[in-house]
């Protein structure tokens, strides 16, 4: 299927993928725990996807593919505890209340370190040496979130 370019040019101005609103268009129509699948899948894909872009160099879109990685993780998290998480600002406050309830401040420490990824998305900061420690951190962080979710 073809997009057709004032869509894209729409999504463009407004900075959004055509792949995000195609993903969130779809888990609106989903029940919770098809919903907790669909994040979860969403994961891995972003994840194997970043590290692929990563290694070809391109560390502004690699970064932020492993940024949405995570953020799939915390997001199928709050799905499974009936967490609102439809904003960035939602999507932080129930990484706040994973930190608390696993009783693991890290979890936090390493939310901010990945935002990092996010960040060079626009602004070019980081080079590769940066980017492999945030991708290091991600990798921590998946790890706990997988634990919050019984180990997936």
């Amino acid at each position: 299927m073809e997009i057709p370019s004032y869509l894209l040019e729409i999504l463009r101005v407004h900075g959004l993928g055509p792949l995000a609103v195609l993903h969130d268009a779809v888990a609106q129509g989903l029940d919770p725990p098809e919903r907790v699948e669909l994040y979860l899948k969403a994961s891995e894909y972003f994840w194997e996807e970043g590290l692929r872009l990563i290694n070809a160099g391109d560390l502004r879109q690699g970064g932020e593919k492993i940024w949405n990685s995570v953020v799939q993780l915390v997001k199928a998290v709050a799905e499974a505890r009936r967490w609102p998480h439809d904003t960035h600002r939602l999507v932080w406050a129930a990484v706040r209340r994973i930190s608390q309830e696993l009783g693991d401040r890290e979890v936090v420490k390493l939310f901010a370190q990945v935002e990092q990824l996010h960040v060079n998305f626009y602004e070019g900061h980081l080079e590769r040496w940066d980017v492999d420690v945030f991708v290091e951190a991600a990798k921590t962080l998946r790890e706990k979130l997988g634990a919050a979710l019984g180990g997936r």
